[in-house]
């Protein structure tokens, strides 16, 4: 891979929780799954079918569940029925926010990004309402073009739906651009959008889930990003 200047790069996307931000430990996950769970049961679906869906976690369950809705309900239904289990999560994450912090390097890769030119967005499996408090709380809203987060109209990670309205947001080519994220779900995301996939591991990630999942780069922290991103060719992907 050749050296190149990181204006190579157009458009950088990041997820927000354990990448820009430590929000999700100070959220119990085990009492929204719980909530989240009982909600579909209380919408008509048996036990076994919410079970099936929920066995690797919290928002794959969601992911799962939506197709099942998708196929067993209408359109409207389906929508309701993902917005009150959505509605409830965001209840649960909210409890988190006042306490949320910044991740090590997070403000400086950020302004170093800024100060080239570089397109800024955000995805993330987390509500609207959440995701903008906590970038406004931080002071980091002003460095985004595009904050696409949580919806039934677009499937979530590690499905790519939220990245490509993101980048089309950014007015990027998802060639010229990078996401930044923590988990192996991230990463997919970014492979199957044809996205360069920088991994920041996390407390809960594996680097070598992270290597399998495909992460081009893994790195110890934001402060590294700016030395990766100056390096990078993306002609060459």
């Amino acid at each position: 891979m050749s050296s190149v200047s990181a204006l190579d790069v157009e458009g950088v996307i990041f997820d927000l929780d354990a990448t820009l931000v430590n929000l999700g430990g100070f959220v119990d996950w085990e009492e929204a799954h719980r909530r989240v769970f009982e909600t579909y049961l209380e919408e008509g679906f048996s036990e076994s079918a919410v079970r099936r869906c929920s066995g690797e976690g919290l928002f794959n369950m969601l992911n799962l569940m939506w197709e099942e809705l998708c196929t067993t309900r209408t359109k409207g239904e389906a929508e309701r029925i993902q917005g009150r289990a959505y509605a409830i999560l965001a209840a649960c994450e909210a409890q988190g926010v006042s306490r949320c912090r910044l991740m090590p390097g997070c403000f400086e890769a950020l302004e170093w990004l800024r100060e080239r030119g570089v397109k800024m967005g955000v995805v993330t499996s987390n509500s609207q309402e959440v995701a903008e408090r906590i970038l406004v709380m931080k002071g980091l809203l002003g460095f985004f073009t595009a904050v696409v987060c949580r919806t039934p109209a677009l499937r979530m990670k590690p499905h790519p739906d939220q990245l490509l309205v993101c980048f089309e947001m950014m007015g990027v080519d998802p060639s010229r651009g990078v996401f930044v994220g923590d988990s192996v779900r991230d990463v997919k995301a970014a492979k199957a959008a044809g996205v360069y996939a920088v991994a920041v591991p996390s407390y809960f990630t594996r680097r070598e889930a992270l290597e399998k999942a495909g992460a081009d780069r893994i790195i110890g922290g934001l402060v590294e990003l700016p030395d990766v991103l100056a390096s990078l060719s993306l002609h060459t992907r």
